[in-house]
């Protein structure tokens, strides 16, 4: 039996995709002698199929005969978190369903208002107020005294105020992480397994479309490296691990205790290795140095939008004329560098875009770097979605960063709670409607390059939006197909299956497009038209045999072509 059971949204069962505040909770509550455990969607099952899920992990949540279940939410999963409170609501009456996470913290009022089988939500952070509140509730009178509680009475939604935030992180406890099974890692703790450490908390920024400062309060607090390097020790001397990731929005604001941390990095004993989060303006040549030095082999930042117009707009306020030379340093380091970019917010025009674009190509060029774009979402909590969300509307279209896990099964709930769920709700532009395609056509031309290069050099560079737009309608029909455009566009795949071609060198540079014989000539050179189709699919690889060189061209209907030269 374990009187409380935490359900987490890790669908994996990874070490690196569990919550820390999760982990945090319950090594408290142990420490407190209450016995809790912590069930991932792991351990339920394959969620593609739904019913199977929800049936088993509601089996595996009653054979621990608990009293209270506590749900981390996320946007990406709340809707399956509620699935599930709903189904154990039905089932056992008597235990008590708490809700804590972001998503439940920023759409409280109405969830409580809502959602029938949630007891009680928990806002703000938790580890001075979890032990005082779970006792009360194991002992059957529940304390609506306590700070951060949300809760009913007499049919209205009461919310105490937020704990305040706990100003010194090292007073925390150190997580006890044997409530983990490692056994599914797949590899060994010793290789490239990043293992989360909890290094701080708090964004200062005050982005339009980020959550974080809503949540955090825009309070930056960041452990003492004295404690950093205790818990990378602890967890090395038990596991084994070496590679780390330090789990912070924005670790190198505080730019002193980042340097005395990788000082100490450099003493620990052991090769270590971690990846970070920060923004660019945060870093400089000699930070980066310290921290290469330190082990850092990998970093992820938001650029967002390549628009100095929308730069202002958003908040994010980076100035752009700094990024390429500092993205260049720091890849000439050989560190792995992740960017995100987000097209389509509501106030962007082509002029935007097409400056988004360029940054864009311009950064892919670098060595060690990737180049993400995603659809902008509103959630939850952002003044983005208080401006917008009277305009968003039901939608087929979901953005890449909350996911499609169960939409579809739990449409029900999406469709009927707007106020939980906008991140799955579109607001219909026909800008938007124009640039749907984006991620198809720059992850096309992300490995096509040498055809990507020669193209760019014919649009205007305060036009490049054209060529997405030319992309699109070459290839409509099979975007609006329906095909699986993420597992055509598999690097790995297609390099694997042609990896022992003759043609090989040409068929990677081709990657993964079907290739529509076109009879006219040019010059010596036959044309071929592609569009957004797999080899796979079916086209036979030896009529490229007899092809030995590329050259790429706009053709005349404003498609694209290749001209293969013979």
């Amino acid at each position: 039996m374990s009187k409380v059971v935490f359900v987490t949204p890790n669908f994996g069962g990874f070490a690196r995709e569990e919550p820390i505040g999760t982990l945090l909770l319950a090594t408290i509550l142990r420490q407190a002698n209450i016995d809790a455990d912590i069930l991932q969607f792991h351990h339920f099952g394959d969620v593609t199929d739904f019913d199977s899920f929800i049936d088993r992990g509601i089996r595996l949540i009653l054979d621990k005969n608990p009293r209270i279940v506590s749900f981390y939410t996320r946007c990406d999963t709340y809707h399956i978190s509620l699935r599930i409170a709903q189904r154990l609501k039905e089932l056992a009456k008597d235990v008590y369903i708490v809700f804590g996470g972001p998503q439940a913290d920023l759409s409280c009022e109405y969830s409580l208002r809502e959602i029938p089988y949630i007891d009680f939500i928990c806002c703000g952070e938790g580890e001075t107020t979890i032990v005082p509140f779970f006792t009360s509730l194991l002992a059957g009178q529940p304390d609506l005294s306590i700070r951060g509680l949300a809760y009913r009475a007499d049919g209205q939604v009461v919310r105490n105020p937020r704990p305040d935030l706990i100003e010194d992180l090292d007073t925390l406890p150190v997580i006890d992480y044997t409530l983990l099974d490692f056994s599914n890692e797949g590899y060994s703790p010793t290789e490239m397994a990043l293992f989360p450490v909890d290094v701080g908390r708090g964004c200062p920024f005050g982005c339009t479309y980020c959550s974080t400062k809503t949540f955090w309060g825009r309070k930056y607090r960041l452990k003492s490296p004295e404690r950093i390097i205790q818990e990378i020790k602890e967890i090395h001397d038990r596991f084994g691990f070496t590679h780390f990731n330090f789990e912070h929005d924005m670790f190198t604001l505080n730019r002193e205790k980042v340097i005395r941390t990788c000082g100490m990095l450099k003493e620990i004993g052991f090769p270590i290795k971690w990846r970070c989060s920060a923004r660019i303006d945060c870093l400089d040549e000699e930070l980066v140095d310290i921290m290469v030095d330190a082990g850092l082999i990998s970093l992820f930042m938001g650029i967002e939008t390549g628009s100095p117009r929308m730069q202002k707009l958003v908040r994010k306020n980076l100035k752009l004329e700094d990024v390429p030379g500092k993205l260049k340093y720091i890849c000439s380091k050989g560190i792995i560098v992740t960017t995100s970019f987000i097209y389509g917010f509501p106030n962007e025009t082509e002029e935007d875009l097409s400056q988004t674009i360029a940054l864009m190509t311009e950064l892919s060029k670098l060595p060690n770097i990737t180049v993400h774009p995603h659809l902008c979402a509103f959630f939850a909590g952002t003044e983005l979605t208080a401006q917008f969300f009277q305009t968003i509307d039901k939608s087929s279209k979901v953005s890449d960063v909350t996911g499609e896990i169960a939409v579809e099964e739990c449409k029900d709930i999406i469709y009927a709670h707007p106020v939980l769920f906008p991140h799955f709700y579109e607001y219909k532009t026909p800008f938007r409607e124009k640039v749907q395609y984006y991620p198809v056509f720059f992850r096309s031309w992300q490995v096509m390059r040498p055809v990507y290069e020669y193209l760019v050099r014919h649009y205007y560079h305060d036009r490049l939006c054209d060529m997405l737009f030319d992309f699109t309608e070459s290839n409509l029909e099979i975007l609006q197909s329906g095909d699986p455009l993420l597992l055509m566009l598999d690097k790995d795949r297609f390099l694997d299956r042609f990896a022992e071609d003759p043609q090989y060198h040409i068929l990677k540079e081709l990657a993964r497009f079907r290739i529509w014989r076109n009879r006219r000539k040019v010059g010596s050179a036959e044309v071929f038209k592609f569009d957004v189709k797999a080899f796979m699919t079916g086209t036979p690889v030896e009529d490229l045999k007899a092809v030995t060189s590329i050259v790429s061209t706009p053709d005349n209907r404003g498609g694209i072509a290749v001209l293969m030269q013979k």
